[in-house]
């Protein structure tokens, strides 16, 4: 027969069995078919989502069309027609206070509200090879996701730049824009992602 310390020995190891455990996050994020990023962050009991894909589109004919985009305060410019830090160009500054735009700069990204953009866009401005994020809320100063987004640079298609839903959740950020040969784009929200590839197909290149 057991003693004391052997019976409540062995009662420990039984409830310490039937105590539920704790499934750990992820390390990285689960890719399925349907173009959705679902992930875990560390300490946290709900899953947040990233749509995303490559489209053929350009970053002018989404903003264009206005209903495609979310309700943003700033709209950050990190690349311009294959001009990284374009608020360090001076053609481009030239160009944008010759159309009465004057955005607002941080390390070269131009920052403009809704109406500056949809400017930038109707004079022409974007041409190809653009980087632009959609943030909730304005920033003087806004740090573009550290890689590149263009449709050139990397394959939407395929999946995401590693660390892009962290960086996106931590900024704000809404929608994310590279295009190219193609269109990528990645969103925090399913409405706008059914939107975009709803209103476009999907890109073979």
């Amino acid at each position: 027969m057991l003693g004391i310390r052997g019976r409540r020995r062995k009662q420990a190891e039984r409830l310490a069995s039937a105590r539920p455990r704790t499934k750990m996050p992820a390390a990285f994020p689960s890719l399925d078919p349907s173009g959705r990023t679902a992930a875990l962050f560390a300490g946290d009991a709900v899953s947040d989502s990233l749509y995303f894909g490559r489209l053929q589109a350009s970053v002018a004919e989404v903003i264009d069309a206005a209903d495609l985009l979310p309700h943003y305060e700033l709209a950050a410019v990190a690349v311009l027609e294959g001009q990284e830090r374009p608020g360090e160009e001076p053609s481009i500054r030239r160009h944008l206070r010759a159309e009465g735009i004057r955005p607002a700069e941080h390390r070269g990204t131009l920052l403009v509200d809704a109406g500056s953009l949809e400017r930038m866009s109707s004079v022409g401005l974007f041409g190809g090879g653009d980087e632009v994020y959609f943030s909730s809320e304005w920033n003087e100063e806004f740090e573009p996701f550290p890689g590149r987004i263009s449709a050139d640079a990397v394959n939407f298609a395929e999946g995401t730049p590693l660390g892009l839903e962290e960086w996106m959740a931590d900024t704000q950020c809404l929608l994310v824009l590279g295009d190219g040969v193609a269109l990528n784009y990645a969103t925090t929200s399913a409405e706008l992602h059914q939107k975009l590839s709803a209103r476009y197909p999907a890109s073979r290149r």
